[in-house]
């Protein structure tokens, strides 16, 4: 949401604010006011052409933009002026935010950016049957995952995932289950932030196949590879320990992204994390507390669990699969 004033506008000024811009191309949404139409685009497309608000020096007038899930609505002063779903890949639900100001003096007032959610009930659970428990060894790698680019150093009570590599249980599971495992992110010295992207996975499907089929026949590791397939994700400390996001796949779209050092990786620190798939939720736990809690109006209920070392290694010292009831 965007707060301003216009101080002056000549003949032909105005403003137009830029909702999620990305570093190259068109933003996924851009608000044009001027002396004649309030404008609005989605993705370069015009979705809306409206009267034009008042410019006097007095006024004061806010433009929102709210997106939830695959639906997006804009607001001026308070009326919603259009609304709609947004289409894979949602490139426009993230981005820069930007204001191009002609022929004008425009007074910015206030810019809040917030994160909202389903006014639902998150339910409770607790877990109750044990599905699966790593064993560690040689005997379970081989029997148990499926690895994809550089293989793991695996001892009797841990296992390293080394970069780059995914790693993907063999075994398919469906919800409701929480996913629990004790990992510890190991430095790398190729980045400054030392330790980075602790990459978790859960509900990854290949509709038409079988996931270790496809794995072994891909030429690396690359994350091109498995784009096409669904699946929840969160990259602890990506982009050498700068964000912590979750996405959902296909199409990477973003379900949430913090910058803040709390929620960033430490070096030498051991986590516990939990994986959620209750139904029409999902979760992200660290160290017994939510970080991450979705509604999911079309959610992914059955796949494989796993991890991918990207950049650094990430060593796993426990993991245990439980299904969860209320």
């Amino acid at each position: 949401a965007l707060t301003f004033s216009c101080e002056r506008s000549g003949q032909d000024g105005g403003l137009t604010v830029h909702f999620n811009c990305p570093r190259k191309g068109t933003a996924g949404f851009e608000v044009m006011m001027d002396a004649r139409h309030v404008t609005i685009l989605h993705k370069g497309k015009e979705v809306l052409k409206g009267e034009a608000v008042t410019t006097e020096r007095e006024a004061v007038h806010t433009v929102k933009l709210a997106t939830l899930d695959e639906q997006y609505a804009v607001f001026l002063d308070g009326d919603c002026l259009v609304s709609g779903r947004m289409e894979p890949p949602f490139t426009e639900n993230e981005g820069r935010l930007r204001c191009i100001v002609r022929d004008a003096d425009v007074r910015l007032i206030a810019c809040e950016e917030s994160f909202i959610v389903h006014d639902v009930t998150f339910p409770k659970w607790k877990r109750a049957e044990l599905l699966y428990e790593e064993a560690f060894g040689t005997e379970s790698l081989s029997r148990n995952w499926a690895c994809n680019g550089e293989r793991p150093q695996v001892t009797e009570d841990c296992c390293v995932f080394m970069p780059m590599s995914v790693n993907m249980l063999k075994q398919r599971f469906k919800g409701p289950l929480a996913v629990d495992c004790t990992v510890t992110p190991m430095p790398t010295e190729d980045f400054s932030a030392g330790v980075t992207d602790a990459i978790f996975i859960w509900m990854m499907d290949k509709p038409d196949g079988n996931l270790p089929e496809y794995m072994e026949g891909l030429p690396d590791a690359g994350l091109g590879g498995y784009m096409p397939l669904p699946f929840y994700w969160v990259d602890f400390g990506g982009t050498n320990n700068k964000t912590t996001r979750m996405r959902k796949n296909p199409h990477r779209h973003m379900v949430r992204q913090f910058h803040d050092r709390a929620r960033l990786l430490q070096r030498n620190k051991t986590y516990e994390v939990t994986l959620v798939q209750n139904g029409s939720f999902v979760e992200f736990w660290v160290d017994g507390e939510c970080w991450i809690q979705r509604h999911e109006e079309h959610p992914l209920t059955e796949g494989h669990v796993g991890l991918r070392s990207y950049v650094a290694g990430l060593k796993l010292s426990s993991l245990k699969i439980w299904r969860i009831e209320p």
